[in-house]
């Protein structure tokens, strides 16, 4: 079943007209004709029947859906930049992992760096980026992606709880699963492909960020990422089914 994010209010009984963007990925992509779609307006989901109508597409609203397909927290990813496919392929799978927000920043070690000529382009992609894949896995929210940030201003970021991903974190012994429980918000720190320097990392534990160890192995910024979204995200799920 396909799914939509509207602008305007959803109201059962009465017909959306679906933008030009969306009639035409529905009607002459998706072949949609007479067929159930999932739309959803601020959060909440509805389900409705599609009818292409010329170059426009109009659903007739059916019924609310009841399910709410997001973490009961908050879930906020601060990754550094890295390259570009690697980048928004974690922006994909952050989002269909339950991410609420996502944080780009840049730090020493970064082999890519912003561009302030090419920050507009740049959001739009990652914003259409991450639009897609709450759609594609039914998400009643589309997450939101910063401003690329510094390492400084990032530093200045609250949560319940803050966890950093470090290599050398495995003489302390702290595994997500023993820091992640019933905190409402959780920020994820990932470094880039050289990992952080030693500065930065006493800035870490300075501002309350937990260093915490993913295995014996050296793992790569996306899978690093890839690994802490997928702990979290079966413990709050666990959490939503008790």
């Amino acid at each position: 079943m396909q799914q939509y994010f509207c602008n305007t209010p959803l109201t059962i009984g009465e017909d959306y007209v679906m933008t030009k963007d969306q009639a035409h990925h529905a009607v002459n992509v998706l072949h949609l004709d007479h067929e159930t779609v999932r739309l959803v307006y601020e959060g909440t989901g509805y389900f409705g029947t599609l009818v292409p109508d010329g170059k426009k597409a109009v659903v007739h609203i059916d019924a609310q859906d009841e399910r709410i397909n997001e973490p009961e927290g908050e879930i906020i990813l601060a990754i550094a930049l890295i390259r570009r496919e690697k980048f928004e392929w974690i922006l994909q799978k952050a989002t269909e992992l339950g991410v609420t927000r996502i944080i780009p920043f840049e730090s020493s070690r970064c082999v890519v760096h912003a561009r302030k000529e090419k920050a507009d382009r740049q959001k739009d992609r990652w914003n259409a980026i991450v639009q897609s894949a709450a759609e594609q896995c039914k998400r009643n929210r589309i997450p939101t992606v910063e401003d690329v940030m510094s390492f400084s201003d990032l530093m200045k970021q609250n949560a319940q709880l803050k966890i950093c991903a470090y290599e050398k974190a495995q003489q302390h012994s702290h595994w997500l699963t023993d820091l992640y429980s019933d905190q409402k918000e959780v920020l994820v720190l990932i470094g880039p492909e050289g990992g952080f320097s030693e500065s930065e990392i006493e800035q870490v534990v300075h501002n309350n960020y937990t260093p915490c160890t993913l295995g014996s192995r050296i793992l790569r910024a996306e899978t690093a990422a890839l690994y802490c979204l997928s702990v979290l995200s079966e413990i709050n799920e666990k959490r939503r089914t008790k």
